[in-house]
């Protein structure tokens, strides 16, 4: 386990000082859902600093998988405009990184109450 967010985090390091060691070639983020009413699951799905660290520590052909939260029905508003808010900042916040395909996967046999999404 590396711990990149402690005290002797090495996430300040730019892409070029990073070294392979400290890539990964999967990241899989599974915590709050973005739509929790919790302030940390804000910064989870849309902080700038922490969604460049996601990007900066896999690497260059790295795969990110992140839980989104529950399936949005079909009378839902658009999520940038619903509960589901910061899941649409954090996929516009990857498209501008760089991230060179992102794809939302939705899985109904989950044993959920509602179909659960991730996005890869």
């Amino acid at each position: 386990f590396n711990d990149n967010f402690g005290s002797t985090s090495s996430i300040s390091k730019s892409v070029d000082e990073t070294d392979a060691q400290d890539q990964f070639d999967v990241l899989i983020m599974d915590c709050l859902d973005p739509n929790d009413d919790h302030p940390f699951a804000k910064v989870l799905y849309t902080d700038d600093g922490y969604v460049t660290s996601l990007y900066d520590a896999l690497t260059e052909d790295g795969i990110l998988v992140v839980q989104v939260g529950e399936a949005s029905e079909i009378d839902d508003p658009a999520d940038e405009n619903g509960s589901f808010e910061n899941r649409s900042t954090m996929i516009k916040m990857l498209d501008a990184i760089g991230f060179k395909s992102i794809h939302i996967y939705e899985e109904s046999h989950c044993e959920f109450l509602a179909p659960w999404t991730t996005l890869i």
